[in-house]
């Protein structure tokens, strides 16, 4: 009997944590494919109609991915500064070639381009997806992570991440015009919410002796990963989700309805999550497993002498919500 106590305490403890989904909500049903950048050198795969998950094997522990607009083609960032592409009809991956330092955010500019960001050095550097080259780098601030752009193409906001702010820039002289201050403790990702003017920055919360560190971690007992979300037009936070675990990034359905959070550390769970928020209600109404049921399911285990000291960390997630199946060039599936 005790054991079944402090069981059904757990699962209670996770779910307050995550939100305290409620008994009497009806499970949203999505149809589309998540990719999911991590560290273990591959990107997950997960269909988000039956959860099933697979993954293309790439070699290199990285934070930034971005899905060309017609889903053929995955851009991969490394941590060690590579990049590389991924053709999601064939499988086919080129090499790994010399881009920046320290890779952490992308996003798709205006004229097509990808601006990549770098928390080595700060700056953003311009991925030409029809050269397969590096076409041009600009300094930002100190270490930069997200970026999202506005709707009229006009400007660009960049998360500094040990700083806790947004970097507002001006996309055609790519200069610093503003910033959008007290943002978080150690920021990451963001995504602008469709047909909104919210920015919905993940927040890391990682913290050490009460001061932000970029370490991965949340302390035991520390503050619960958020997602906090910014007017833009006020340049402040108005609202915050409670996510749990480490927060690292944020998609969107194309109607903005719902948000796709991707968190480390999931509470009691010893996994990486794909989290879903009503974004009208701000609640969890779903989870995937991104990580350890994969894991699992392939008998791979996380080396202590990992930099994440075999925890499953997932990073970066983009959803392809035209694709309704998981490419068949994706690798090593498991089952629903």
């Amino acid at each position: 009997m005790k054991k079944i106590v402090v069981l059904s305490l757990i699962v209670i403890t996770a779910l307050v944590v995550f939100g305290a989904i409620s008994a009497n909500a009806e499970e949203p049903q999505f149809k589309g494919i998540a990719y999911v950048q991590g560290h273990g050198g591959h990107i997950a795969v997960v269909d988000l109609a039956s959860g099933e998950v697979a993954r293309y094997v790439h070699n290199k522990p990285s934070d930034a991915i971005t899905v060309s607009a017609d889903g053929n083609m995955i851009y991969a960032f490394s941590l060690d500064g590579f990049s590389k592409e991924i053709d999601v009809k064939t499988g086919k991956q080129t090499e790994w070639q010399k881009f920046g330092k320290k890779h952490c955010g992308t996003a798709v500019a205006p004229d097509g381009m990808i601006w990549v960001s770098d928390m080595d050095d700060g700056k953003v550097y311009v991925y030409d997806p029809k050269t397969h080259k590096l076409a041009d780098s600009f300094p930002v601030s100190k270490s930069i992570c997200g970026i999202s752009f506005s709707k009229d193409g006009k400007t660009a906001y960049i998360s500094d991440m040990p700083g806790g702010f947004i970097n507002i820039l001006d996309v055609k002289t790519k200069k610093v015009t503003g910033k959008i201050e007290g943002v978080g403790n150690f920021i990451h990702r963001a995504r602008i919410r469709p047909g909104t003017d919210e920015l919905w920055q993940s927040e890391g919360t990682e913290l050490k002796g009460g001061k932000p560190v970029g370490i991965g971690y949340t302390d035991a007992g520390g503050i619960s990963g958020t997602v906090n979300i910014v007017d833009l037009k006020a340049k402040k936070i108005v609202d915050k989700v409670y996510i749990g675990g480490n927060v690292h990034d944020v998609d969107f359905t194309k109607d903005g309805k719902y948000a796709i959070v991707s968190t480390r550390q999931v509470p009691e769970m010893d996994d990486s999550a794909l989290v879903v928020v009503d974004t009208t209600t701000k609640r969890i109404v779903k989870i995937y497993s991104a990580c350890k049921k994969c894991h699992g399911a392939l008998g791979v285990k996380i080396s202590e002498k990992h930099e994440d000291a075999g925890k499953p960390f997932l990073c970066a997630v983009q959803v392809d919500w035209n694709r309704t199946s998981i490419p068949d060039s994706a690798t090593e599936k498991t089952g629903k």
